[in-house]
């Protein structure tokens, strides 16, 4: 082989190792662009104490997005706190780009710095979650956090934290502890008031109705034969006046004694009345009523309040009846009714009380229910404008309803509604 063709061979050798060497190098700046433009992940390898370069092509992309796009503050960080990256939310948290906080140490956003160590430290021992004050920009403003640690080992030497904002959180625990505080101190009032107003139902039941006693015996002792007419006649509406006022007092007490929950028991409401009825025997017999009694369910209920319902429904009938005809007063279970409140889930029990009396002017029932209303002149009918209030305080401390439907002259239904317990 003469010299030129072994030239030529050289040249053809060398030619092909340049190509190759020129392959090589596109390939490792395609890598090395695509790992700037993060579309591969790189991983340095030390093999001798060179340094090797590998690059995989990376099948996770989406959860760099999802880190990026996280609703939560994401960080990852060596064991002495330096941090490596950090997602736009934890940036947009401490109020500074994320090129600005990568390679500061953590510790330095905390309020207080000597928290970190005993951060590190609790994950030995498997505790890794924390609340921590975190402060921003120039440490105008701090905000309190949840933090999360994942510690990276074996794979990485780092640590991965996630960081929940809590300052709405905070927010809504204050306004919950401060509601509760207002909420202690109006029930804190309000037993006070009750406090208060035991004491005066004791004065009224106790030291008002002594001089009102004394008043109407000391009246009867009168004699009456030495008196005018007109004195006989202003001692007497005198002594009514004072059994009226003492009538108001019972009455008023009743009223009151209601807003308490006595104990329940199952009670059988056919029972009840009969006590009730024998209870108004004489009006009963002075208006010739008759009380006609339907099958009666068992409720559970107050015994005491039960009587003192239907005998004030019961007395109400009989005292406005017509005086020209028998009063006549129903009183049974209303099977399969239907609620008239929508999308009502709690069973009821239905029971009537109808009379025959004078009934009432539709705009009349809806203050019949109402303490002191009263429908009618003291002429003519007696009563202070209480029993039907005491009636609906009953069914409400009962959890159930009382509703009237009335037509003059022709009569009044009382509708009670028990809950079926």
């Amino acid at each position: 082989m003469n010299n030129l063709e072994y030239n030529n061979k050289n040249i053809e050798s060398l030619l092909k190792e340049i190509a190759s060497l020129k392959e090589e190098l596109y390939e490792a700046n395609s890598i090395v662009d695509a790992i700037k433009q993060g579309d591969v992940d790189a991983l340095v390898v030390n093999n001798n104490g060179i340094p090797q370069l590998y690059s995989l092509e990376t099948a996770d992309y989406t959860f760099r997005l999802l880190i990026e796009k996280f609703g939560q503050g994401a960080v990852s960080i060596s064991k002495n706190g330096l941090i490596l990256y950090c997602n736009d939310y934890f940036a947009r948290l401490i109020e500074l780009p994320s090129e600005k906080i990568i390679g500061n140490y953590l510790y330095e956003y905390f309020d207080d710095p000597d928290h970190f160590t005993p951060l590190i430290e609790a994950m030995k021992y498997g505790v890794n979650t924390h609340e921590i004050v975190f402060k921003t920009l120039n440490e105008k403003k701090i905000f309190p956090a949840y933090i999360a640690l994942t510690d990276f080992e074996p794979s990485v030497q780092g640590i991965g934290i996630v960081i929940t904002d809590l300052t709405e959180k905070k927010k809504h625990e204050e306004a919950l502890i401060r509601h509760q505080k207002e909420l202690e101190q109006k029930i804190h009032e309000l037993n006070r008031i009750n406090s208060n107003l035991e004491e005066f139902i004791h004065v009224i039941s106790h030291d008002l109705k002594e001089p009102l006693r004394k008043i109407v015996m000391h009246n009867t002792r009168i004699d009456g034969s030495y008196l005018s007419e007109m004195d006989a006649k202003s001692m007497n509406v005198m002594k009514l006046s004072a059994l009226r006022l003492n009538s108001l007092v019972d009455d008023l007490v009743s009223y009151s004694s209601h807003t308490a929950q006595e104990e329940r028991s199952e009670i059988n409401l056919t029972e009840i009345i009969a006590e009730v009825k024998e209870d108004l025997e004489i009006i009963i017999n002075d208006r010739n009523a008759r009380i006609e009694t339907g099958k009666l369910p068992l409720i559970k209920a107050s015994k005491v309040q039960m009587r003192q319902l239907f005998s004030n429904l019961i007395s109400n009938a009989i005292k406005y009846s017509k005086k020209e005809i028998t009063p006549i007063i129903e009183i049974s279970q209303i099977e399969n009714f239907k609620s008239e409140i929508p999308n009502q889930t709690t069973k009821f029990v239905k029971i009537q009380i109808k009379d025959n009396g004078i009934g009432m002017e539709q705009n009349h029932l809806i203050k019949i229910f109402t303490i002191f209303q009263r429908l009618h002149a003291k002429t003519e009918y007696s009563g202070n404008g209480i029993g039907l209030a005491i009636c609906k305080k009953i069914m409400e401390n009962h959890s159930g309803n009382i509703t009237v439907e009335s037509e003059l002259n022709i009569g009044t239904t009382f509708n009670l509604f028990f809950p079926i317990v």
